[in-house]
């Protein structure tokens, strides 16, 4: 079963972020309902649809950016309160407009995220969290990482409600009475929370690496089960907004999902009592080239009638409905001519005035302009400061950096200029042209590439590969197509071991090679240390005397466990390489502050044969098919046309010319790998020789000819180990 959706475009306003839209509940089931709206402009409005046209039932001045619209109201009675978060007060508006509140919270930071139950009020800035009921402060916790959103769990007849922090060290942690009560360990960084109406102990959670997983917890004992929604390896853009809603009628919600690449996808829900559906399946996607703000299902351009809203990020606000729209015409085949109903006429004659009298305000500004600029003046010519929807997340599927930058208004080029090596790679949904410009990588410039976009194109995606043990800054000049002339920079720091990525549990059983710093630091300057040496490190120290983290590299799987106090730090790896960049970075580091420093370090000998393991499978699998490959291509010049010509071959040889397709594939995609693998295991042997105390230069070469046809035994004893348990 799909859904057959139509798109009608109702309204634009400005940049919207998520958890900034939401659907008013209709007085009566069915019934048309209203949407409030708050967008970076500060500007918060009700509107409905009536007669086609959109109502606006009041509309606020602009002022600061509206961070969150929640709705909320009375236990038992209809959560028609729209509450707004503004900077760091709570501002609550009823249906009318009318501002039934206005709480200041003297929070020190700026409000994130919100969520309303009843007469509690949940907010969050980057890492404080606060719980209020009636306006009053009942409770408070500190997180160390960054507060990604928040939600409430609240069980059924009951007072009782338990918080979810979706935060960026890759956790979920529920809190009850403002204490951690639960830890959810997660695979990726989470990027949205919803709470499925109805259900007072499930909780929907969007990733970056575009998975949904349902989270159902016990209020009682905090068992806590998941179940995974979504998983396509086709679209691994990360979740930016979710809802819940019965679009199709038959008394089962479907889950509408919204991607930051655009890609708007629904799902029906898996169902618990029927047998037979068992398993979520997709009923809808589109993409619509703009990151998706927000989602909702309900009922705004027609009675009985469901339909989705989406919002994008620059605020154009369109209408996904299950109404079956058409133009009503006729169409007179003897004269050619169309015949539209009054109303058509009317609203085309109206759209026609607006576009004259808009054409006529911008005539007069832009004349006003170039009087201003002509006259004598001292003051410069310059357009605010734009609002740059931009993320730079590291893919696990290929190693790679996903760099997506968005503005709300066409872009004209992008520059990109890097003081460290990178590799642009091609994507295919992006149609921008790339020209490289030459470099000098000696003056501290190694990338200068330019992406001229079409036009009316908003939104450039690329992707970037980088190097362990280069570090330095990537910059991009986004330029508009706007008057006058400008650029705004925005700089992505490219960090040295940055394919490394949280996680939480550490391999005890692995050959882990250690390195120890003792010296007179402070915990805080060794974290701030390690953060410029490794990405996800916590922006907050975490609580306690004894700072333990584990890292994982993408592209080998080695580990990485950092445990640092005051005076004190241990790094503990099994890739050789991890633990060299660590030395150079920390001791570059200390250096400049002069601070003495007692340096050790434990090289477990079977560190080599392990690495090699890890790696050795793709490099084996690469060998055989460059053979295989060799063996088809002589086989394709012998023109083999029949199943006779064919039986001439022996077995192997039949079956490469039938897998020649396979291998083929296989070969063009383990041919990057395989380079990489190679310069890795090349900065390997360096490494190993460096803390042995040899200069091995001179041999590099010839370790890259031995790497072309890799024998497990003979890398062995090129890198001086000759008999390895």
């Amino acid at each position: 079963m799909e859904l057959e959706l139509t798109r009608v475009d109702y309204l634009d306003t400005s940049v919207i972020t998520p958890n900034c839209v939401k659907f008013l509940p209709a007085e009566l089931p069915k019934h048309q309902q209203k949407i409030i709206i708050g967008d970076q402009d500060g500007v918060i409005q009700l509107i409905s649809l009536k007669k086609d046209e959109v109502q606006v039932h009041f509309k606020t001045l602009p002022g600061p950016k509206v961070a969150s619209v929640q709705l909320g109201g009375a236990p038992g009675t209809p959560a028609d309160k729209m509450f707004v978060a503004i900077d760091n007060k709570v501002h609550g508006f009823n249906r009318k407009g009318k501002m039934f509140l206005s709480f200041d919270t003297n929070l020190t930071e700026s409000i994130k995220s919100m969520f309303v139950s009843g007469a509690d009020l949940l907010i969050c800035g980057n890492h404080v969290y606060n719980h209020y009921r009636d306006c009053k402060d009942v409770g408070t916790y500190l997180c160390g990482d960054t507060i990604v959103d928040i939600a409430g769990l609240c069980p059924n007849n009951t007072s009782r409600i338990v918080t979810v922090l979706a935060c960026s060290g890759r956790v979920l942690r529920i809190l009850e009475h403002s204490r951690v009560r639960q830890t959810i360990e997660l695979s990726s960084v989470p990027t949205i929370l919803h709470v499925p109406k109805g259900l007072g102990d499930k909780i929907i959670c969007g990733f970056t690496d575009g998975k949904v997983i349902l989270y159902k917890i016990s209020h009682f004992s905090m068992e806590i089960s998941e179940e995974i929604l979504v998983d396509d390896p086709e679209h691994t853009s990360a979740i930016s907004c979710l809802n819940t809603y019965d679009l199709t009628g038959d008394g089962k919600t479907e889950l509408i999902i919204g991607r930051r690449d655009g890609v708007l996808q629904i799902y029906s829900m898996k169902s618990e009592d029927n047998e037979i559906d068992l398993e979520s399946h997709q009923l809808f996607i589109e993409n619509y080239n703009e990151s998706i703000s927000s989602v909702q299902g309900g009922y705004f351009a027609a009675n009985g009638y469901a339909e989705v809203i989406v919002c994008t990020y620059t605020g154009r606000i369109f209408g996904l409905t299950t109404q079956c729209v058409s133009r009503s015409m006729s169409d007179n085949q003897n004269s050619g001519t169309m015949n539209f109903p009054n109303d058509t006429n009317l609203r085309i004659a109206k759209l026609r005035s607006e576009i004259s009298e808009l054409e006529s305000r911008v005539a007069r500004e832009r004349e006003k302009y170039q009087q201003s600029t002509q006259a004598m003046s001292s003051g410069l010519s310059a357009i605010p400061m734009l609002n740059v929807n931009d993320s730079m997340v590291l893919c696990r599927a290929d190693a790679s950096y996903d760099l997506s930058i968005e503005i709300p208004a066409s872009i004209e080029y992008i520059l990109l200029q890097s003081d460290v090596p990178l590799e642009l790679l091609d994507v295919e949904k992006n149609t921008a042209v790339v020209s490289f410009s030459e470099c000098n990588p000696l003056s501290g410039n190694c990338l200068l590439a330019t992406y001229r976009c079409q036009l009316n194109t908003n939104r450039v995606d690329l992707k970037i590969r980088t190097i362990e043990g280069q570090h330095g800054t990537l910059q991009a000049f986004i330029t508009p197509q706007l008057q006058p002339k400008c650029s705004q920079l925005r700089e992505y720091a490219i960090k040295p071991l940055s394919l490394h990525v949280r996680i939480h549990t550490f391999d005890q059983n692995r050959p882990y090679s250690a390195l120890t710093l003792k010296g007179v630091f402070s915990l805080s300057e060794m974290h701030s240390w390690i953060s410029n040496c490794i990405p996800e490190i916590p922006e907050k120290l975490p609580s306690g005397d004894l700072c333990e983290l584990i890292f994982e590299n993408i592209l080998i799987g080695s580990q990485l466990k950092c445990e640092y106090k005051k005076g004190e730090a241990v790094f503990k790896s099994d890739n050789i390489s991890t633990i060299s960049i660590i030395k150079d970075v920390i001791t570059r580091e200390i250096t400049k502050k002069r601070i003495k420093l007692e340096i050790s370090t434990d090289m477990h000998p079977n560190c080599i044969g392990h690495i090699l393991n890890l790696v050795e499978p793709i490099l084996v699998r690469y060998m055989k098919m460059s053979q295989d490959l060799k063996v088809l291509q002589a086989l394709l010049e012998l023109d083999i046309r029949s199943d006779d010509e064919m039986s001439v071959l022996c077995k192997e040889w039949q079956e490469i010319y039938r897998c020649q397709k396979e291998i083929i594939q296989s070969v063009a995609k383990d041919r990057i790998l395989v380079e990489r693998f190679h310069g890795f295991l090349t900065d390997l042997y360096i490494d190993w020789n460096k803390f042995r105390g040899t200069n091995v230069k001179s041999k590099i070469q010839q370790f890259v000819q031995l790497l072309e046809n890799y024998d497990h035994d003979q890398i062995l004893q090129f890198f001086g180990i000759k008999n390895e348990p």
